[in-house]
């Protein structure tokens, strides 16, 4: 057993994740880097001491160390490792241990292969890091969109019971939802909490119940303090059992359970972790009292799906604010998709367009209802008035300049193909704001507001 354990070990610590993890400290990666060119250089005054440098050999294989150190973490610490080989070269011709003499063409190749490795790998990590962004977002969008597909589906399920014993259907839920994190206090610790857990006592007949935060711990979550309460609850305890399990799991826990029903050491009877699109944990909600009846697998799972969908709308509350504080007008779910898109620039850079047309003309009652049914999937509208005239506003998530500019040439065909004119001739005034803009935010409201 001990052999097993052992080469298990052996087999860790030698795997892909081991020997190259995709993210490490700062720390760790001057250790490997200085592992690797003082490594070497040690390599070859013990393998070749009278010739240190490896002169002699046909290959410079000591530049192998900087040109790895280069590919893997860049220009800088590539151009220092290969400081280090050229100390040894001086360090060989100083103790008279370089029998060919110094090399200033190998050390001026070795150092321009490092400088084209260094410059390969920063140009692909850059790369790689947009497009790492890119899916994190996308994944966070296909996460919003299931949970509210998954509310649409129960809303059309249960809406004819519910009608008649409820305030409303799972869609005024959903509109609610949206707003409860905008509108609460900007000192709380979790805006709008209190209204999801009344929200939940509506809609899943929850009778008592808390919304605890949760911090950071030694490689998981820890118990913080309430926020919210509902009712008369019990304090949940830092290891109650259903805790433990739902940090485990991600998912929602309940005594009824297969995996809780051996373990009775709770004073809960649901507990659910609120899950943001990202996976990231934001709190955790604790059931103490509830219908017996309503502990069904539909309510659990309504109640796991509105957690999120509220966690999903708490992520960008701040920045919806400042929108629509700005624009009052601008529905939610343009104003988040705009802050998440906005945050993403300022992180990473990744661009995106807003284009703003002002309809003028004498069909401008027309072609922006035609235009709205020709949209494009991956883009968002907002349809607005000023001074009774229609003003339509796109957002082009991830959209370039050629990308943008291609969007607006389809449009133009598709103005001449369907009213034969152009934007000029039907008085379509066009206004195009970049992310990158100093202030995209302010250009946006200008670009609206001005008739």
């Amino acid at each position: 057993m001990q052999q097993l354990a052992f080469g298990q070990r052996l087999k860790t610590a030698l795997s892909r994740d081991a020997l190259a993890p995709e993210s490490s400290t700062t720390l760790f990666q001057w250790l490997e880097i200085s592992v690797l060119s003082f490594g070497a250089v040690a390599l070859a005054w013990w393998a070749a001491p009278t010739d240190p440098s490896l002169s002699q050999q046909r290959f410079p294989w000591l530049w192998f160390a900087p040109v790895l150190v280069a590919l893997r973490y860049g220009v800088l610490p590539g151009l220092l490792s290969g400081a280090v080989v050229v100390g040894n070269v001086w360090l060989a011709w100083t103790l008279g241990r370089l029998p060919l003499g110094v090399s200033e063409t190998v050390l001026f190749g070795g150092g321009l292969v490092v400088l084209l490795c260094g410059e390969f790998s920063d140009v692909w990590r850059d790369r790689n890091n947009r497009m790492e962004e890119t899916y994190l977002y996308m994944s966070e969008r296909v996460a919003r969109l299931t949970k509210r597909h998954l509310l649409l589906n129960l809303s059309h399920d249960r809406l004819e019971q519910e009608m008649l014993a409820r305030p409303g259907s799972l869609r005024d839920a959903l509109a609610r939802l949206r707003t409860l994190s905008i509108e609460g206090q900007s000192d709380d610790p979790m805006p709008g909490a209190s209204g999801l857990l009344q929200l939940l006592s509506q809609y899943v007949n929850i009778e008592s119940a808390q919304i605890y935060l949760l911090e950071p711990g030694d490689g998981s979550y820890v118990l913080g303090r309430p926020v919210a309460r509902l009712g008369d609850p019990v304090v949940m305890s830092p290891n109650d059992d259903l805790l433990r399990l739902t940090l485990d799991t991600g998912s929602l826990a309940h005594i009824a359970s297969q995996e809780a029903s051996l373990q009775r050491e709770t004073s809960q009877l649901v507990v659910a972790p609120l899950v943001a699109g990202d996976q990231e944990l934001v709190g955790v909600l604790a059931v103490a009292r509830m219908p017996f009846f309503s502990m069904t697998a539909e309510n659990l799972q309504m109640m796991l799906v509105m957690l999120g969908y509220f966690a999903d709308n708490l992520r960008s509350a701040n920045g919806v604010k400042a929108i629509q504080q700005r624009l009052p007008s601008m529905p939610i779910v343009f104003a988040q998709e705009m802050a998440r898109l906005l945050n993403l620039y300022e992180r990473v850079g990744l661009s995106s367009h807003l284009v703003v047309m002002h309809f003028n003309g004498a069909r401008r009652r027309e072609i922006p209802d035609e235009f709205l049914r020709i949209k494009r999937g991956l883009d968002l509208y907002w349809q607005t008035f000023v001074d009774d005239m229609p003003v339509l506003v796109v957002l082009m998530p991830f959209a370039s300049d050629s990308a943008k500019d291609g969007f607006l040439l389809r449009v133009d065909n598709w103005l001449q193909s369907r009213y034969e004119g152009d934007f000029e001739s039907l008085k379509i005034r066009l206004s195009v704001i970049n992310f990158a803009a100093p202030d995209p935010l302010t250009a946006l409201a200008t670009a609206v507001e001005n008739t």
